[in-house]
């Protein structure tokens, strides 16, 4: 997929990963789509198999990464089975983003 997405005037993408997303925030729930790690969030865009877009700010919110989950808030995305794109480099960015915990 890999669109182009809005971003804030600071804001800039660091990482972009294609695949099946599991996103946890009480209900699991499963997308295809592209997965952007910016400096400020992670979005998330999928047209399979509803269109969907969202955002994951990380000011003010914990972050983590558990292998392939990342976590922001109270929110959990997995990067499951298929993927274009390189998950250890994408791993690697989100840990190194320096964001309040």
């Amino acid at each position: 997929m890999n669109r182009m997405i809005n971003l804030q005037q600071d804001e800039h993408v660091l990482y972009t990963l294609t695949g099946l997303l599991e996103i946890f925030d009480g209900v699991q729930n499963i997308y295809y789509g592209d997965l952007f790690l910016t400096n400020k969030r992670l979005y998330v865009i999928s047209t399979k198999p509803i269109n969907v877009e969202k955002s994951f700010w990380f000011k003010g919110e914990m972050r983590n990464i558990e292998h392939s989950t990342n976590i922001v808030g109270k929110h959990r995305i997995a990067i499951r089975w298929a993927y274009n794109g390189n998950l250890l480099y994408f791993i690697k960015a989100f840990q190194k983003l320096d964001v309040n915990v």
